[in-house]
């Protein structure tokens, strides 16, 4: 008898232990509301802590956290391990900057969420920046939680904690697709011999393209086509890293822009393509021997093309 009494006494705290460890359920998407924060100490914050809106789930000992990005329909996926390991993860990017992002962890810490940010990533990559930034996510009730921070409300003010309570909402995000594995991985740096001052022969005129050098995940460039010493057309060029491979963008005329995805690469050359644009739907720069760099650019099938051979200049 007494040995059954000892058995169930451990079965019991067993099952209590278990119980107690369990984290709670944070699963689903998330509104932030003006209510105030319920801890002690802690102020409301001046504006969400974790953005208006988040949806997030737990599986399989990861978090899988979504977040909208103004100007995009839907929204942006993270997927961290729950065990504090730290992960870089790359923002979304915009045109003509290298992808800038943080390294950031999550983990149980009794019943609370830890989502740490520990640095952050400069654009093109690199060391990232140290930085100490913590949210705890605490659940008040079946509906709603609350997310603290450290802020600092002015220049001149020590950090305080601050809090946003986040209600449940019915509304679902969408997901953003994960983007397609790069036809052509590369990094801006296979594409610097590009940077210089360059002048085709044109009819009459030339086209000038000014590329800067390679940093910080991009480079930039002003293209003009000037005929008997008047500008008769112009672009504003770019070349930025975008999910693990490079994009060349135009803006003819300062106007909309038009981006060409990377679809071949070697040590001499790099081809970019948009098969959506009507002309042109490939852009080719290759180095040649002697230093004169040729673009090619042209249509689809039985289009025609132009091939422009630059030499680099001083300046122009």
């Amino acid at each position: 008898m007494r040995t059954l009494l000892i058995a169930g006494a451990i079965l019991c705290a067993v099952t209590v232990t278990a119980h107690v460890q369990q984290p709670p359920d944070l699963g689903g998407t998330w509104a932030a509301t003006r209510d105030a924060p319920p801890t002690a100490g802690v102020g409301a914050a001046p504006s969400p802590v974790f953005g208006d809106q988040f949806a997030l789930r737990t599986d399989d000992g990861r978090l899988i956290l979504l977040r909208p990005v103004r100007g995009r329909a839907s929204a942006v996926t993270t997927v961290l391990p729950l065990d504090g390991a730290e992960t870089r993860v790359l923002g979304p990017s915009r045109p003509c900057f290298g992808q800038s992002g943080q390294v950031v962890s999550a983990k149980w810490v009794s019943d609370t969420l830890r989502y740490a940010v520990t640095g952050t990533i400069p654009p093109g990559g690199g060391t990232p920046s140290k930085v100490d930034v913590i949210f705890t996510f605490r659940k008040m009730s079946p509906d709603a939680m609350v997310i603290e921070t450290t802020m600092r409300t002015s220049a001149t003010s020590g950090p305080v904690t601050v809090g946003t309570v986040y209600r449940r909402s019915s509304e679902r995000l969408e997901a953003e697709p994960p983007p397609a594995p790069p036809v052509a991985p590369a990094i801006i740096s296979q594409v610097s011999w590009i940077a210089g001052d360059w002048v085709a022969p044109s009819g009459s005129g030339s086209v000038q393209e000014r590329w800067s050098p390679a940093n910080g995940g991009a480079m930039i460039a002003t293209s003009r086509t000037v005929r008997r010493d008047v500008m008769t057309e112009f672009e504003f060029l770019c070349i930025f890293e975008r999910e693990g491979t490079l994009v060349y963008t135009a803006m003819p005329n300062a106007g909309p822009a038009t981006s060409f995805t990377l679809t071949a690469i070697d040590a001499d050359s790099a081809t970019f393509e948009n098969p959506e644009h009507d002309f042109p739907k490939t852009i080719r720069y290759a180095r040649r021997t002697g230093g004169s760099m040729e673009v090619v650019v042209s249509g689809g099938v039985n289009s025609r093309s132009l091939t422009f051979v630059y030499t680099r200049q001083d300046r122009w």
